[in-house]
């Protein structure tokens, strides 16, 4: 089969991007030098990038050996195959046409500065430590990181997936640290599905074979790059998705649930006393709606009388059943936290604020449900986000209506047996051979 001639490559690339307005494809002059130029004109500065390569040539007089030092710059390739060209254009390349002795020159431009400077953190609220967070960028999240860990056995590893939607993950790990069977699964995982399409979170998820549907998530995310030093430290590995802002660290364990990485910037004793309060919340968001539906509906004699008495003043005249009263409290409730977090930060205070307090007042003195339910979900609500992440929040927020439907059908059995169940399918996960009831993941002492 013979080579393409440049017209051909040309008049190919041309028809690629012919429904693309700002493709720019023309012919440009280079010191007196015919050249013809193809780029996308909003990924490339293309003055720009032609007047530093020409000040990087200024010293040069005579034109006869212009193209060979273009082609000879390090930040340069030449003769790129013709389905290479295509892929380099759309990741912000600028290609370069000679009219002889190169077939085409790929020049790494002066981009469009698209993404966002590091800022602070904009989902995560931390305590007397570093508040830079990441970005789009992961090259650039890659640098917070290395720039908190100058140490060898940081290892860094970068991998494109996907064919028609490629993307870039990063994965890094601290070698000694790190499990060696997670990291090598991690790695084969990755090149198996190496032409498979990323296009978000669950993508990738795929890509490692981890459970679709599983109650409590397999690796904890974070914005803080001082949050993912810890984890690499504490022997996970992390996983950087390419125009995502946040760390993917795997495996999750059981303590994550109230180990805060934050934390160990305070004094052992702070420490102790903010886990202490994590793993009673962990209790209260768990069982305190269910226990609400037992004493009220099925097992009102483990109350004390008076208690039940004050009890059940406190709903007279609520027209409807305990677990129908709860679950339309515990509904509203999570509207609100739904709408506080989707509109702006203008908003959501004042959303919260009508349905915490306004609504709440409101449904009260209607009779709907009573003062004591109200006590019951602000409660479990608060307790809610005092877990170490926000995705740890979402699967106790799930699992509560579990143990309400248990308690309602079989009382304090239903309630006990719920809170078993669940610690026995927490025995059931493991994450690239990592059980999650491990005490940690550090190499040697994950079982």
């Amino acid at each position: 089969m013979s080579t393409p001639t440049r017209a051909a490559k040309i008049a190919y690339i041309d028809q690629v991007f012919e429904h693309n307005s700002d493709f720019v494809s023309k012919e440009a002059s280079l010191y007196q030098v015919q050249v013809h130029v193809c780029y996308i004109g909003t990924l490339v500065q293309y003055e720009e990038s032609f007047d530093t390569l020409i000040a990087r040539l200024s010293h040069l007089h005579g034109q006869d050996d212009l193209i060979d030092r273009i082609a000879k710059s390090p930040s340069t390739r030449v003769n790129v195959p013709l389905t290479e060209l295509v892929s380099s254009i759309l990741h912000g390349m600028l290609i370069v046409f000679p009219q002889e002795g190169y077939e085409n020159i790929v020049l790494e431009p002066s981009a469009i500065d698209s993404g966002r400077s590091i800022s602070e953190a904009q989902t995560e609220n931390p305590i007397q430590t570093a508040l830079d967070a990441f970005t789009e960028d992961m090259y650039a999240n890659i640098s917070l990181i290395r720039r908190k860990m100058r140490i060898k056995e940081l290892h860094v590893e970068t991998y494109t997936l996907g064919t028609d939607l490629t993307r870039e993950v990063a994965v890094l790990y601290v070698d000694g640290q790190a499990d060696p069977k997670v990291v090598q699964l991690i790695h084969t995982y990755l090149n198996e599905n190496a032409k498979m399409d990323i296009s978000d979170v669950q993508g990738l998820l795929k890509a490692l074979k981890q459970p679709s549907y599983s109650l409590v998530p397999t690796y904890t995310t974070s914005e803080l790059p001082s949050t993912t030093k810890h984890n690499l430290m504490d022997g996970r590995v992390v996983i950087f998705l390419d125009h995502f802002p946040f760390s993917l660290s795997f495996p999750s364990i059981i303590s994550d649930f109230w180990d805060v990485k934050t934390d160990k910037d305070q004094p052992a004793l702070y420490m102790y006393l903010y886990r202490i309060i994590r793993i009673t919340s962990l209790i209260i968001a768990i069982s305190m709606p269910g226990l609400y539906v037992v004493l009220n509906s099925v097992n009102p004699e483990l109350l004390r009388i008076q208690l039940a008495v004050s009890i059940t003043n406190s709903r007279e005249g609520v027209p409807y059943p305990v677990l129908v009263e709860l679950l339309m409290m515990l509904l509203i409730i999570e509207m609100v936290i739904e709408a506080s977090i989707r509109l702006p930060k203008s908003i959501g205070p004042t959303i919260t604020m009508v349905g915490g307090i306004i609504l709440g007042q409101a449904v009260v003195q209607a009779r709907l449900v009573s003062y004591f339910l109200i006590i019951v979900v602000a409660g479990s609500t608060i307790a809610h986000f005092t877990m170490g992440t926000y995705m740890n929040t979402v699967s106790i927020r799930l699992y509560k209506y579990v143990v309400i439907i248990l308690s309602a059908l079989y009382g304090i059995l239903g309630l006990m047996s719920s809170i078993v169940l669940f610690c026995f399918y927490l025995g059931t996960i493991t994450t690239f051979e990592v059980p999650y009831l491990s005490l940690s993941t550090k190499r040697g002492k994950s079982k």
